[in-house]
């Protein structure tokens, strides 16, 4: 890439950064945005977020993140500069703080009714974002009528692309907390639920943002007997799934400066931001994750007899 294309970049982005009320999507940009629409069949919509830090960088970006935080505090501008230069993860980090403050998502606030399209409104504002590529966009519908959730959660998972081995607990977790999150807000039949998984993924100076949003419509009968009440769902599922490569090799000091200028979130700060608290009942949730699982909780029961 020429000085000319990189002064065009900077440029490009300098109107995204102060002027992006005036952008106007593209065809594919759209088709993206589309993907996330909410659709407006089903009893409610209970939106909640999670976002973890993934790949073989995600602690050097953490620590970069803390270097970031006290540089804000004691207000050096330069050190704030060099830092979104040279840290990928928190120049990302930034633009989509930035993005999400000019929407009404707020996933701290799980029960707000603006949340769904807000969600889907950052999402229109981060595909203008000339550093982004759209690597992966696709939809996925899946009907589960079993006990096993554990292959759900792993369907779900393997939906991510370049997520290493050492990572896929750490998501499963938290997918399984968001999904008791969520579940735990509804007591209705043919609910729909929604919910977003997002992963920041650095295993080098690009960054995948993994978008994950998922639509559960729940068919939940609740019946008495001996022993405790039971739940049941039979569940469809819809994932959109879209992965955005940040373009680490084409980010510069004039892009960062630019930035640094406008809004600054650091890497821990946006992980911690975009992640919904759990609702005080969704400890009583339990999913069956297999004969294991199944085995735990009979010990838990005779223990309790």
């Amino acid at each position: 890439m020429n000085a000319s294309d990189a002064q065009n970049l900077t440029s490009q982005f300098d109107t995204w950064l102060n002027n992006h009320q005036h952008l106007v999507s593209n065809q594919q940009q759209l088709q993206h945005s589309a993907l996330f629409a909410v659709p407006r069949d089903g009893d409610s919509t209970v939106s909640g977020q999670n976002t973890i830090g993934a790949g073989k960088n995600a602690q050097t970006e953490s620590a970069q993140g803390k270097k970031l935080d006290d540089a804000i505090s004691a207000g050096n501008h330069s050190e704030i500069v060099r830092l979104l230069t040279e840290s990928t993860g928190n120049a990302v980090s930034s633009i989509l703080g930035l993005a999400q403050s000019r929407t009404g998502w707020n996933p701290l606030d799980p029960d707000n009714d603006k949340n769904a399209e807000g969600f889907q409104e950052f999402v229109s504002s981060i595909l203008k974002v000339p550093f982004f590529n759209v690597t992966q966009s696709e939809r996925t519908t899946v009907h589960y009528e079993e006990e096993n959730y554990n292959s759900l959660i792993d369907k779900v998972v393997g939906l991510y692309d370049g997520i290493t081995e050492q990572d896929v607990p750490l998501i499963k977790n938290s997918i399984v907390n968001l999904a008791k999150a969520c579940t735990s807000r509804v007591n209705t039949q043919n609910t729909k639920t929604l919910f977003v998984q997002n992963t920041m993924n650095a295993t080098g100076t690009d960054i995948i943002v993994g978008i994950q949003q998922t639509f559960m419509m729940m068919e939940r009968s609740h019946s008495s007997g001996k022993g405790a009440p039971k739940d049941q769902y039979k569940t469809e599922i819809t994932v959109n799934v879209m992965e955005l490569t940040f373009k680490g090799g084409l980010w510069n000091e004039s892009a960062a400066e630019k930035l640094a200028d406008k809004f600054v979130k650091s890497w821990d700060d946006w992980l911690d931001g975009t992640t919904t608290p759990a609702s005080p009942s969704a400890d009583q949730i339990q999913f069956c994750f297999g004969p294991t699982h199944r085995a735990r909780q009979k010990q838990e029961a005779d223990a309790i007899k």
